[in-house]
């Protein structure tokens, strides 16, 4: 079996949410997961 490639960033304030779209830039495969607190979900 393959190695499962799973990504899960916590906020997006910071530096979460360019981590999040650098990370999947880098590596197309990997499975990223956001948690946001905020109602409305931005989508870029």
């Amino acid at each position: 079996m393959g190695a499962n490639k799973k990504l899960v960033v916590i906020g997006c304030g910071g530096a979460g949410g360019p981590a999040a779209i650098l990370s999947r830039k880098i590596n197309p495969d990997l499975d990223v997961t956001v948690i946001r607190a905020e109602p409305n979900f931005i989508v870029r």
